[in-house]
């Protein structure tokens, strides 16, 4: 009992622990196009029409590397995961496979160019896709609440589904970088309850053998 209760405990407390720490970029707009503007309907993902325009978002990077400075190359995202969400709609997109974000040196800022392929549609280079450009300032790059400059207008932030047939445009405004270390995250707290419960639990059964 106790053997396998410590297995079990082990395989959840590093599945947890995993799960903790990982790296978040995310960025924050105002929907500028949505399908109301002609666009779609939204087939594959009818969430979507749900969207407006003057509609705040946000998208959400998550990755287990730490990215502190920029890089000519793409950074290797292999099992990342990316959110867009409409923070007043229940308009949200997750569908993502491949992702890829450089981070380039251009003077005193840093530009951030993310392309995320979505699994759904005929594929990526097609119009089945997430793509946002923006700029910040260099000495932000790992820092909150930061302004940020949307390039590529007018759609710096562009969210194309079905083929393209479905084209949703955004501005960029703001810039956030969460290091896994700088705040625990839920799962920590529940890692390290877990681990105390277990030990609590096993010292129990001893105390009750040893009567």
């Amino acid at each position: 009992m106790r053997g396998r209760l410590g297995k079990v405990v082990l395989l959840s407390s590093l599945a947890l622990a995993n799960a903790a720490f990982a790296d978040v970029i995310q960025f924050n707009g105002i929907i500028t196009q949505s399908t109301a503007d002609g666009t779609g309907p939204a087939v594959n993902n009818p969430l979507l029409n749900a969207i407006l325009d003057g509609d705040p978002f946000a998208v959400a990077l998550t990755f287990p590397v730490s990215i502190t400075a920029p890089s000519p190359a793409a950074h290797d995202l292999t099992g990342a995961t990316l959110v867009f969400t409409d923070q007043s709609q229940p308009g949200t997109e997750s569908s993502f496979g491949s992702i890829s974000l450089t981070v380039s040196a251009n003077g005193v800022f840093d530009t951030v160019s993310l392309l995320a392929c979505l699994t759904t549609g005929s594929g990526c280079a097609v119009g089945n896709q997430l793509t946002a450009s923006f700029q910040i300032p260099a000495a932000m790059l790992n820092s909150q609440n930061v302004a940020a400059a949307g390039l590529d207008q007018p759609h710096p932030l562009d969210l194309l589904e079905d083929d393209g047939t479905t084209d949703i445009h955004g501005s960029i405004d703001q810039y956030s970088y969460r290091g896994a270390s700088a705040v625990p995250e839920p799962s920590q707290f529940a890692y390290v309850g877990c681990v105390v419960a277990a030990i609590g639990f096993i010292r129990k059964q001893n105390r009750r053998r040893n009567k």
